[in-house]
């Protein structure tokens, strides 16, 4: 049976005394990343040597013995934390030999660092999860209130299904982070009542997509909304004395707006994708590399960035990825080059800049929304990939009359709120 591994976000609601307790185990974290990151310098600065993972790992004990404040946090969990450092250096190589920025792992001071994880079952368990509330307990600290739903039963999955639990601060808030594996019986969601149903999708920022139909996904500028919130915090911010108690007051503040922008971007873009795949058995999308794209330009695209960064298009492609898988969708990525020049009809280059928003063919009378245009191309490209033939909806729209197209579509707006 195919399974899927999926998180579930819970809200813990600690006493004062397991607050301070996780504090305390959160800064030894930091402790332990920067001591691990500083031997790795150290080793290469001084003689020319590497050290690994197991390396580290195998100085564990040794450490605990010496510093055993460290004894109650748990094997696993400080392994993990070296294990992070070990990720940083690995992605750290990856892009030097690539040929990127490579970004030096850097040390994490303490508004840097704020989460923690037990990579196994080892140190933690749920226990009575119903109704939305439920109890975390950590060894070595006790039972913590907790509340939030998940998708599927957590206590009715084997241990072995559940892989690691993330503790992160967020504020003055904490929260565990489960990762588990479940059959995708049990994740299963609506499906497409037809199943020759298909459409591609093409990605935007005017738009969230438009589908090959011509249905426009509405996309909301969250950002914008609390644009003006956003810049008198930051003024705020920048007023205050560093260090100072009404700084740390007014960053929380801030933190606090971005957190509800990010809240209600994640919630828009995820009941968007749901809509989608529950209305198609064929998806086709762009093979996007959106941070390639906001990577260069500078001041020069300041703006654009911060309209692709608050459209999250890579987060609404990996979400539409990972639900099609769920919902049965066949789920396909393309590559765009060249989507929006080709006519969907004949397949002639039809040249065109970003101002011009209407894709008329000279060669065949076709006119429509060059983003259709463009959905449509991705949809017979990604049938071409997935080796399937057309359906009786869209065998026509090459093989057609050549007669023109009205360049508007009558197809509805498409918004999660509808």
């Amino acid at each position: 049976m195919s399974k899927a591994t999926r998180n579930c976000t819970l809200r813990l609601y600690p006493t004062a005394k397991q607050a301070g307790q996780l504090e305390s185990w959160l800064e030894l974290h930091r402790l332990l990343y920067n001591q691990a990151l500083a031997e790795r310098r150290d080793a290469w600065r001084d003689e020319k040597r590497s050290v690994s993972y197991n390396e580290q790992q195998n100085s564990l004990p040794a450490m605990k013995a010496e510093k055993p404040w460290y004894l109650p946090l748990g094997s696993h969990a400080l392994q993990e934390t070296v294990r992070r450092v070990d990720r940083a250096f690995k992605a750290f190589f990856r892009r030097l030999k690539g040929g990127q920025k490579p970004g030096y792992p850097r040390f994490k001071a303490k508004d840097r660092f704020d989460s923690f994880t037990y990579p196994c079952v080892a140190g933690w368990k749920l226990a009575e999860l119903g109704g939305g509330r439920g109890v975390l307990a950590l060894s070595n600290l006790g039972h913590i209130k907790l509340k939030g739903t998940c998708r599927v039963d957590l206590l009715g999955l084997d241990r072995k299904q559940m892989t690691c639990c993330t503790i992160r601060r967020n504020r003055d808030k904490w929260y565990a982070t489960i990762t588990y594996n479940a059959p995708l019986s049990a994740l299963a969601r609506p499906v497409a009542e037809d199943p020759e149903s298909m459409t591609g999708l093409d990605a935007g920022l005017h738009s969230l997509g438009v589908l090959a139909d011509g249905t426009e996904i509405l996309r909301k500028r969250h950002l914008d909304e609390d644009a003006a919130r956003i810049r008198a915090a930051s003024r705020s911010v920048s007023r205050k004395k560093k260090g100072s108690a009404n700084r740390r007051k007014a960053v929380r503040e801030l933190s606090r707006i971005h957190e509800r922008v990010a809240n209600r971007r994640k919630d828009y873009l995820d009941k968007a994708a749901a809509r989608i795949v529950s209305a198609t058995a064929f998806l086709a999308v762009e093979d996007l590399a959106v941070k390639n794209m906001m990577a260069k330009g500078g001041k020069r695209k300041r703006g654009l960035n911060r309209s692709m960064a608050d459209a999250a298009l890579g987060r609404f492609l990996a979400m539409l990825g990972s639900k099609a898988e769920e919902a049965g969708c066949e789920f396909v990525r393309v590559n765009p080059k060249g989507t929006t020049q080709e006519c969907s009809r004949c397949g002639r280059t039809v040249p065109k800049d970003l101002s011009a928003r209407i894709h008329d063919c000279p060669h065949c009378g076709l006119v429509m929304g060059r983003d259709q245009n463009a959905a449509i191309n991705i949809l017979f490209r990604g049938l071409a990939l997935a080796g399937r033939e057309p359906s009786e909806v869209w065998r026509g729209v090459r093989l057609g009359p050549q007669a023109e197209q009205p360049c508007r579509s009558t197809k509805p707006r498409l918004c999660c709120n509808a």
